[in-house]
């Protein structure tokens, strides 16, 4: 057995062992990437190496943008913007089999372009969706399992700091096309999700009532809770893809619009700005102490050679390029259940973006095929942040596989869009090659 191999085995039994005992994940992935570069290199190396990497890693030019678009989501989520669009959009929906899950998904869909949190957008709608169902008699499956999923749709649709982080992980892509192309597939996810419901809803009648019938007066006046988003949407992503700024800068002009449109809405409040600030220092911190654990231990990937192992054994089952990527999808499906989305992302691209490649996809649309694929991680068990934040604000005495089995029918709707975007890649690709840069 070789030095290399074993490395690579002690690596992956340690990460192994630490997410059994429960270690938090980015403790888990540094450990086990610093004990193996120890066995590899020495311990001179590895004080000189590991330095280098978490700094190169965090000094890339695309992370500045994640604390900024964490700061729209929190400003948004602190001053209560999201209650505003669901009471609004609930009068369209909430007549329909399933009405008010539907209009749950589609707000969080919404949420999605304005905040760019999986998180954020999950309990900010949930808050308010959450009472409202249980006050209509829904399942608490589907009520809680509908929101668990419909909050990863921020992650899809722009902007995303999944897809920010796909960008630092990830050589020669724009995040700019690959923010543009996550909306086509994020408005058919969302799509998807409401024909579930409503199908499941006219099956089961009594786990999703009907509300009660608005009239159009009442609809119409309820599309001004949409006019936030329908602004910050055409200042962000309506200017990068006019080419007037960049993702990185538009993640400022993000903030700086929201603040506008708080003063324009007279909801401007210092100790919300203050608590808004608060957590993005929190969750900005904790997602670049992941980020610094995965390029260790995908660096040891890379000295072992375990990189090139994996992506020639996929290259040798030869495949067509479809088979290849369901085998991937598969692999990142089972990576997703014990990973955090961060960490899936930082260890899988550089594994796979080039097999990806030479089966004939380019990197803007394998990045959505990442993004849809941590969907998946974001609502399964046993660290499926979503389902965690859901079961958080779920009435008392909610269990985490209650919210598990609500979202569990959902990941088979994942699967359904993964497949259309395998064999119809131009759903991807097509904004973004009419972009102006």
């Amino acid at each position: 057995m070789t030095h290399e191999v074993i490395g690579i085995m002690l690596c992956l039994g340690l990460l192994g062992f630490f997410l059994i005992i429960g270690m938090p994940i980015f403790m888990g992935l540094l450990l086990s990437g610093l004990a193996a570069l120890q066995y590899l290199e020495g311990f001179n190396a590895l004080a000189n190496i590991a330095g280098k990497l978490a700094f190169n890693q965090l000094l890339g030019f695309p992370l500045l943008a994640i604390p900024m678009f964490i700061l729209m989501g929190n400003l948004l989520t602190t001053h209560r913007m999201g209650e505003d669009m669901f009471s609004g959009l609930h009068r369209w929906f909430g007549s329909l089999p399933g009405g008010f899950a539907i209009a749950s998904t589609v707000v969080c869909a919404i949420f999605g372009f304005m905040s760019g949190s999986n998180t954020a957008a999950a309990a900010t709608v949930g808050s308010v969706a959450i009472p409202a169902m249980e006050e209509k008699k829904y399942a608490r499956p589907l009520s809680l399992g509908t929101l668990a999923v419909a909050g990863t749709l921020a992650a899809l649709i722009p902007p995303s700091t999944v897809m920010i982080i796909y960008g630092s992980a990830a050589t020669n892509v724009s995040i700019g096309r690959v923010f543009v192309g996550g909306i086509l597939p994020g408005i058919l996810l969302t799509f998807l999700m409401s024909v579930y419901i409503y199908c499941y809803a006219r099956a089961f009648p009594d786990r999703a009532p009907r509300g009660e019938r608005a009239t159009w007066r009442q609809k119409i006046v309820g599309l001004k809770e949409l006019a936030p988003a329908a602004f910050l949407f055409v200042t962000i992503i309506g200017g990068m893809y006019a080419g007037i700024f960049t993702a990185i800068e538009a993640s400022a002009v993000s903030v700086f619009a929201t603040l506008l449109m708080l003063v324009a809405y007279r909801r401007l409040d210092a100790a919300s700005v203050l608590e808004a600030v608060r957590r993005t220092i929190r969750v900005s911190g904790m997602i670049y102490m992941i980020i610094v654990g995965a390029t260790i231990l995908s660096h040891v990937f890379f000295i072992t050679g375990f990189r090139e192992m994996v992506a020639d054994l996929l290259i040798g089952l030869n495949l067509p390029g479809w088979g290849t990527m369901i085998v991937i999808l598969l692999i990142l499906t089972v990576l997703g259940t014990f990973l955090d989305v961060i960490a899936l992302i930082m260890i899988s691209v550089p594994i796979f973006l080039p097999v990806a490649v030479q089966a004939g996809y380019d990197g803007v649309w394998f990045g959505i095929i990442m993004v849809v694929a941590s969907e998946m991680a974001l609502c399964t068990p046993p660290v499926g942040v979503n389902l965690f934040v859901i079961q958080g604000i779920a009435p008392r005495g909610t269990t985490l596989m209650t919210v598990a089995r609500g979202a569990a029918p959902f990941i088979g709707v994942i699967w359904i869009l993964l497949l259309i975007l395998i064999f119809f890649p131009g759903i991807v690709t097509w904004l973004p090659s009419r972009m102006a840069f």
